[in-house]
């Protein structure tokens, strides 16, 4: 099972999320990540983005929260494999939000290094207004990393990505409650 997911991690795309919803998430919606916000939420699914790369880095996470929308954004900053900023290439990564253990989890693949500990992030999050717990592993093994978002309620997620020359790549997730 762990081969199959890393096949569809650093081959394309298409395939990869072809592979993934076939095998692991048949009765999930499915997303190729916008490149910009396009306020496409899902209640429960998966969005896919990048292409397979040499290497990536995670340089950096930061989190805002405006009241007035209801929205926590979560913005992942990615480098390439020397921890410079990789502008418009950004490397494969999957966000799944799973309403049945309600979770966000992003799996990032090709990554070389981390610039975030787990402690930071737990730091990062001590106040969310949607998040109840962070937990952070890096498998340098595998060079990927997997980050696992414990909500403290329901969501609906959508996720997209900045690509902008000279900067850092950004996946950026937009969380918001989730109306019962």
């Amino acid at each position: 099972m762990k081969l199959l997911i890393l096949v569809c991690m650093l081959s394309g795309n298409a395939w990869a999320a072809s592979a993934y919803k076939k095998t692991l998430a048949p009765n999930l919606p499915f997303k190729q990540a916008a490149g910009a916000k396009k306020n496409a939420y899902l209640n429960d699914g998966v969005f896919v983005g990048g292409k397979s790369r040499n290497g990536s880095s995670l340089l950096g996470i930061r989190k805002a929260f405006s009241a007035k929308a209801g929205l926590e954004r979560v913005i992942v900053d990615l480098g390439d494999k020397e921890a410079k900023p990789s502008g418009r290439e950004i490397s494969y990564y999957q966000v799944a939000l799973d309403s049945t253990k309600n979770r966000v989890v992003m799996d990032l693949a090709q990554l070389n290094l981390s610039k975030v500990s787990e402690a930071q992030l737990k730091q990062l999050f001590t106040k969310s207004a949607f998040v109840k717990s962070v937990e952070l592993t890096l498998d340098p093994e595998d060079k990927a990393a997997t980050m696992v978002l414990n909500l403290k309620r329901p969501v609906k997620l959508e996720v997209f990505q900045l690509l902008a020359k000279g900067k850092p790549s950004r996946v950026v997730m937009d969380l918001v409650a989730r109306k019962e």
